[in-house]
């Protein structure tokens, strides 16, 4: 596509009665972009492109300074061209329209758009606020996960934050060899996200941080490690303040035996953790002295 056909792509409305795409309007990608006139507003383009090369699912653009969908996103001069082909691993993809890269010339000409410019930069030292890049961690809604519960890993899932069970397992995981919690993740391994907005994530990490300065022995910051990883609709389109957390646990001293803020020890077998008992705690102690 030249730059004429692309700064017009989508951007004039499909008169042709019988377009297939105009008669069904969910229809994937690949065939939506077979057809360079728009048919709602899902496949609309502007033809201006002062807006920023940037789209975040449910987000509020009111000031039109974002892209509307992703056809705005994939087409923008910035972008068309730049990812690699979702339609077909190979160089052979038939899609007309597409907009991703395929071979060597569709680089060059993707410098010749001016696509490598200092804005892309900036964007790519920003990875983690534009959370568009294919190689920051994500996890796609409703999808399960490549990892299952054992020994060093464990899933929840909740409707409300319950800072006490995160204590728990916190205490089972330090009493043991370490992991990491995800919280979003349900039973069978299907990324589900918690809720977060920035406030709340700045509050989960103050209370998350005042509980383990109760616990005894106090934890080292080193020793627990939290992320809040985004969840996606699909490869491309973030969904807004929609996250898993993953708080890993490291183990620093295994002789060392910590209890919750309410004065209580934990550990972890296998896909569950269990509270110790005061004979549970003394033959603990004893095996941890003597390994």
């Amino acid at each position: 596509m030249n730059k004429q056909s692309l700064q017009e792509f989508k951007v004039n409305i499909c008169q042709n009665t019988l377009c297939q795409i105009r008669q069904d309007h969910v229809l994937p990608l690949q065939q939506i972009i077979q057809c360079q006139y728009y048919h709602n507003n899902s496949d609309k383009r502007r033809n201006s492109n002062n807006y920023k090369p940037i789209y975040i699912c449910d987000s509020n653009n009111e000031a039109n300074d974002f892209c509307n969908n992703i056809i705005e996103y994939l087409y923008h001069p910035r972008i068309y061209g730049t990812l690699p082909c979702k339609f077909q691993k190979s160089q052979n993809c038939n899609a007309r329209n597409c907009p991703f890269k395929h071979d060597e010339i569709q680089i060059k000409q993707a410098f010749q758009y001016k696509i490598f410019t200092k804005l892309n930069q900036i964007l790519e030292s920003k990875s983690k606020e534009n959370d568009l890049l294919f190689n920051s961690k994500k996890y796609i809604q409703r999808i399960e996960i490549n990892q299952f519960e054992d020994q060093k890993h464990e899933f929840k899932q909740f409707k409300e934050i319950r800072m006490d069970l995160i204590m728990n397992y916190i205490c089972a995981f330090l009493n043991s060899q370490g992991g990491i919690l995800y919280i979003g993740i349900t039973d069978k391994g299907i990324a589900q996200g918690i809720k977060m907005t920035r406030k709340q994530k700045d509050d989960f990490q103050i209370e998350l941080d005042n509980n383990l300065r109760h616990f005894d022995p106090i934890v080292l910051p080193e020793q627990v490690e939290l992320m809040f990883v985004p969840i996606y609709k699909d490869e491309l389109i973030m969904i807004q303040d929609l996250f898993v957390i993953e708080i890993k646990i490291n183990v620093v001293d295994k002789k060392q035996l910590y209890f919750t803020n309410l004065n209580e020890a934990y550990i972890k077998r296998n896909a569950t953790i269990n509270q110790l008992k005061p004979k549970e705690i003394k033959d603990l102690v004893l095996l941890k002295l003597l390994s």
